[in-house]
């Protein structure tokens, strides 16, 4: 019997792939946990060449690991498609700024007259850009730690980076080392005269390939001063941008390098830079008197430190949601010097007040109520700010829901 590509995951992007597979009369099966049965699967893999992997689903899962011990293929969706590319690649990772780069970037190309393809972990499939109908100069792409947790051999970008890592997703993965290395995937094939961009420290050292293959390594740091950022020879005015915080400040230098492989930066960068708005939840201001300030896309401690360091006062901070096994203790000291006072809710709400238990806080009964507490306290000059430190999953469906929801309850209690 003829061997078949098994697609495991039937939501958005494992649809995406069997889409492809039809209309390449590539030979398939499906499996998807909620709706098929383990003993399917292990008939299945008696068939089964390789299994193209949706970003969901963990290396723990008793059906992975039945595959990996049967020495099965399995590939993520991003290498998968990558194969078939014919343009360049940009492929962009971290823990926090991910998604703004992409955006930054995005915006910079397309005003460069470039067609570029957006997807990925931001939005539609890698595999969906190759419908026929339509022609890419460039493929951009957001890639998190699950989908780069399968890359073999095949996925090599033009241009990689990564922005920056602190810890993440230990609900998902088995520990600190193995999410570090997932992200690390993203330029681990990259081919000579590539480019792999970061400021983090030491970064180059620590990976072998970098001696053994001629990439191209872009430091990006940040140079500023009170008023402007400072890139080349180009001076950007901080009271001209929509973006606020240092941490939005590296993306747009991160966003600026890549757009400086293709063509110098100029005027009109800078233009398309002032006219660039956050994208929703991500320390998007919502409210003025008191200045209130949705960022519940804050899914680890280390994003809820950079929306902190942001302001310069001090500030009435809602955090809290499903726990994911982080350590809370890294972000001590800043809150410490930058919070009034904690309002916290979720189902991490005790574990995070024993970590921050010298802390002024206050523990709610749900988000809803940490709102209306938190501005209860707030006087009209003062920052309310939620960045909830961890994910929705344990009363919203998505940080989205979740952000959303928190607007509602804000336009309640003002």
């Amino acid at each position: 019997m003829e061997k078949k590509i098994l697609i495991y995951g039937m939501g958005t992007t494992g649809k995406a792939v069997k889409k492809f597979c039809e209309n390449n009369k590539i030979k398939y099966f499906t499996f998807d946990d909620n709706k098929d049965r383990r003993n399917k699967f292990e008939k299945l893999i008696k068939n089964t060449s390789k299994i193209v992997l949706s970003p969901g689903i963990p290396k723990s899962n008793d059906n992975v690991k039945l595959a990996i011990n049967k020495k099965i293929d399995i590939l993520s969706e991003i290498e998968f498609a990558s194969v078939y590319l014919k343009k360049p690649l940009i492929a962009i990772t971290g823990t926090n700024g991910k998604t703004t780069t992409c955006l930054l970037t995005y915006a910079l190309l397309k005003d460069l007259g470039k067609k570029v393809f957006l997807g990925g972990n931001i939005g539609k499939p890698l595999i969906s850009s190759l419908d026929k109908s339509i022609k890419y100069d460039l493929y951009l792409v957001e890639c998190s730690s699950f989908q780069l947790q399968f890359i073999k051999n095949k996925f090599s970008p033009f241009i990689s980076l990564i922005t920056n890592l602190s810890p993440n997703h230990l609900d998902h993965h088995k520990n600190l080392k193995e999410y570090y290395e997932s992200k690390y995937k993203i330029f681990s094939n990259q081919k000579r005269n590539s480019y792999f961009i970061s400021n983090i420290k030491n970064i180059k050292d620590n990976n072998r390939f970098f001696k053994l293959k001629k990439i191209n390594f872009i430091n990006s740091s940040l140079n500023e001063n009170k008023k402007f950022i400072i890139y080349k020879k180009i001076k950007i005015d901080k009271n001209k941008l929509n973006l606020i915080g240092r941490h939005n400040f590296t993306n747009i230098i991160n966003s600026l390098e890549i757009l400086s492989i293709f063509t110098e930066p100029n005027k009109k960068a800078l233009d398309c830079l002032y006219k660039f708005a956050p994208p929703p939840f991500r320390l998007e201001k919502i409210f003025n008197k008191p200045y209130i300030y949705n960022d519940s896309k804050s899914t680890s401690p280390g994003a809820t430190a950079k929306a902190l360091d942001s302001f310069d006062k001090k500030i009435y901070l809602i955090m809290g949601g499903k726990d994911k096994n982080l350590d809370y203790m890294s972000i001590k000291k800043i809150i410490k010097r930058k919070v009034k006072k904690l309002f916290l809710y979720g189902e991490n709400k005790f574990k995070i007040s024993k970590y921050l238990n010298d802390i002024n806080y206050e523990i709610c009964v749900d988000l809803k109520s940490a709102v209306q507490n938190s501005l209860d306290h707030a006087k009209p000059n003062d920052i309310v700010l939620f960045s909830p430190g961890t994910s929705s999953f344990d009363q919203f469906k998505s940080y989205i829901e979740r952000g959303k929801s928190f607007n509602s309850y804000v336009r309640q209690f003002t």
